[in-house]
């Protein structure tokens, strides 16, 4: 039987915030993935795309059921990834089983820039750390914790596995509110015992993004280019695409103004959506569509949002229901939602506290209300 490559993680990549200040130098970052299916080998696709000085690793080591296996590039163990570089690994031999733990360790000889934050269990720690496999206490820098954001894996845009049955990859499209994997991996994990070994749900969010907007200023950069430029990067260069759930469209709204009316309006925002999913739609794909949950009562520290705004992301979500274009509705507004008689707000205990982002219960809420036959089309 023919083997093939499958991506079973994935970040997309943006630029960086902190530009190195909170990592330094002479670090190692650690991260484990679930594996969704059963392998023997897997590799790893690095990316510069936005940086401006080279990624220098010293060492790169991947662990999973007791064996170890340096990554290499080219056969070096030691490698740098360009400005502007994207590239792949040697394949690095590793029998893994589905539901098993994968470690990476990368160790980064220069002052690393964060980008993209999507794995909360991250960890940055000093010095050459990748010469055994560990379970350390997870460990942030003062500005991480300052402001509450999770460990950045730099560099790290994708890891393949080969498998014998190629393994079908359900991308989710979003911001923050995916970013922050508070729902990708409980529903990650109702599909692995649902459905064992058959799909990946890859996270393409980036915190602060927006489908058709990117703002200026000192996070400007970081929250990614606009969706519509990202979308064949992140969603269609995806091998094995089966799904795309979007999630796009809650920062949109809290960026209309007079200047940007016209660019965020109801208008651009049906068009682009109704262009890209049936884009989906000629390769195959199947399309997912959430509605926007509440932006109400968000703390003024995240920005202005006011009753114009809110209007939009109400006509934002009437449209998406009525649009009878997707293969599946998942009124996540609706799962999450209060109804008060001032508006539409974030359910109490299922957020953050800032009104906006689903804690862990919000998260396995959303999770728990996916119709898995419906998401896949299996039904």
């Amino acid at each position: 039987m023919d083997a093939h490559w499958s991506m079973i993680w994935h970040q997309a990549m943006t630029h960086s915030f902190q530009e190195g200040k909170a990592f330094g130098w002479n670090k190692t970052v650690v991260f484990s993935i679930k594996s969704p299916a059963s392998g023997t080998q897997i590799r790893l696709k690095f990316s510069n795309r936005f940086g401006s000085v080279p990624y220098a690793f010293g060492s790169v080591v991947a662990y999973a059921g007791g064996q170890a296996c340096p990554v290499t590039l080219r056969g070096q163990r030691s490698f740098s990834i360009a400005p502007g570089g994207l590239t792949t690994s040697d394949a690095c031999p590793l029998k893994i089983q589905r539901g098993e733990e994968i470690q990476i360790r990368l160790y980064y000889t220069n002052a690393i820039l964060d980008s993209n934050i999507i794995e909360s269990q991250a960890s940055l720690l000093k010095g050459y750390r990748t010469g055994q496999y560990g379970k350390e206490k997870l460990r942030k820098p003062l500005l991480a914790k300052i402001m509450g954001v999770y460990n950045a894996i730099p560099s790290l845009e994708g890891v393949e596995m080969e498998t014998e049955e190629p393994v079908q990859a359900i991308v989710a499209f979003g911001d923050s509110i995916t970013a922050l994997s508070q729902w990708t991996k409980p529903l990650a994990a109702r599909l692995d015992r649902a459905y064992p070994g058959e799909y990946a749900l890859l996270n393409s969010g980036i915190s602060g993004n927006c489908l058709l907007y990117e703002p200026e200023g000192v996070f400007g950069a970081v929250f990614g280019e606009m969706g519509i430029k990202r979308f064949r990067r992140d969603v269609l260069e995806i091998p094995n695409l089966k799904v795309v759930i979007f999630g796009l469209g809650v920062n949109d709204v809290a960026y209309l103004s007079d200047k940007t009316v016209r660019q965020v309006s109801l208008d651009a925002y049906r068009r682009e959506i109704t262009e890209m999913a049936q884009q989906l739609h000629r390769l195959g794909v199947r399309v997912v569509m959430q509605t926007i949950t509440p932006r109400l009562g968000v703390a003024p520290t995240m920005g202005k949002y006011d009753r114009n705004m809110e209007a939009l992301r109400l006509q934002y979500n009437d449209w998406i229901r009525h649009a009878a274009l997707f293969d599946y509705l998942f009124d996540a507004e609706a799962v999450v939602r209060e109804e008060r008689p001032d508006g539409c707000y974030y359910a109490k205990g299922l957020h953050m506290g800032d009104h906006l982002h689903p804690n862990q219960a919000g998260g396995q809420k959303l999770a728990d209300t996916f119709d898995l036959e419906k998401l896949t089309g299996r039904g």
